[in-house]
């Protein structure tokens, strides 16, 4: 299983180990699969069928046991997770030759392609019982730390960034701009130094350990992005009420050479129920300035008409900053499609339990 997020698939108590007897227990139980997400499994039989085991789970794959060897370890990706039993489509090594990173561990690689990296920290801060839990010194410094001014101002955003917890340790070299910016990352002013001593305190370990890895995550998979000259950072940053929004920043290869970027900006609480704005920022040539393309997404239909009633306003507002609206719409909230391309070295998987 890659993650502490969604099981790929509920234990079978069919499964006995060292023979695997598969005659008896459920056919299937229950799947929290996501579509697109990555699992991985290790090989625990070969004959009569090839079996795989996950962390929760033992399940036989449509796939000839010849090119497989026991103790192997495969990674497969979801390819519809609503079917029963899951369609699951086996990568080999060749479909990970682009990432360096994936290649070296099964920690890492489990890092790079778990799924909603943030949303177990982002679930914490929006379950305010958490706090009851804490020694008040340190309710306190959670409080004071997960703010933002009333108004925040583009170096406001510039500061989250590097308090994120992307940029803990290189915040312990005086050369990087991190250091330079900010100073060494401390519980008062860096998300992941704030973690981890809250970790400290007994009892809160078992829980603060799920949020340490999916700043983790967001690291392996900014580093992979760097490595593969791309961009990819994704942060937390407070919003309104001891609320958060939780924001994007990508680049391609070839969005590089054009000198745009992709933000994205979401946020869901009791307010504004949820939003999205994307935005394609494309740099001018020869100035500072910029073209924006913005799409808002939302399920509460008075922001959607207050977005279209005063959609000038932003444009103003933006101008004011060197960002020039060329076209903004806004659209209802829809389920994320993740897109899979077939490649002829893959094999698709019936799963059975």
């Amino acid at each position: 299983m890659i993650g502490n997020g969604p099981k790929p698939l509920a234990p079978s108590s069919g499964v006995v180990r060292s023979g695997v007897n598969l005659a008896h227990g459920p056919t299937l139980a229950p799947s929290s699969l996501i579509k697109g997400q990555m699992v991985e499994g290790v090989v625990v039989q070969l004959v009569p069928r090839l079996l795989v085991e996950t962390a929760s789970s033992v399940f036989s794959a449509a796939a000839s046991s010849a090119s497989h060897t026991l103790g192997e370890r495969l990674l497969f990706r979801v390819l519809d997770a609503d079917v029963q039993p899951p369609r699951l489509e086996l990568l080999r090594s060749l479909a990970l030759s682009g990432s360096l990173l994936a290649q070296q561990s099964v920690f890492l690689r489990s890092l790079l392609y778990r799924p909603n990296s943030l949303e177990p920290l982002q679930q914490w801060l929006s379950n305010a019982s958490f706090r009851t839990k804490l020694p008040s010194p340190l309710a306190a410094l959670l409080q004071s730390f997960w703010q933002l001014h009333t108004a925040p101002k583009p170096l406001d955003i510039k500061n989250w960034l590097l308090m994120s917890g992307l940029f803990s340790e290189s915040r312990g070299q005086s050369t990087t701009l991190a250091s330079a910016t900010m100073g060494p990352a401390k519980a008062h002013n860096d998300l992941k130094a704030l973690l981890k001593l809250l970790a400290l305190e007994e009892g809160l370990a078992p829980e603060v350990k799920p949020l340490l890895e999916a700043l983790h995550s967001s690291q392996i998979k900014g580093l992979d992005a760097l490595l593969s000259h791309q961009l990819y950072y994704q942060w937390l940053m407070p919003w309104l009420d001891q609320q958060h929004v939780l924001i994007t920043l990508a680049q391609t290869q070839q969005q590089h050479s054009q000198k745009q970027w992709s933000i994205s900006l979401t946020h869901e609480g009791p307010d504004l129920g949820f939003v999205q704005i994307n935005m394609l920022l494309t740099q001018s040539m020869g100035s500072q300035e910029a073209q924006a393309k913005l799409h808002f997404a939302t399920d509460t239909q008075w922001l959607a008409d207050l977005v279209n009633g005063s959609g000038y306003k932003l444009c103003a507002t933006l101008k004011a900053h060197g960002i020039h609206v060329h076209q903004v719409s806004v659209g209802p909230k829809v389920g994320e499609e993740v897109k899979v391309k077939p490649e002829k070295n893959h094999t698709i998987l019936d799963v059975h339990v």
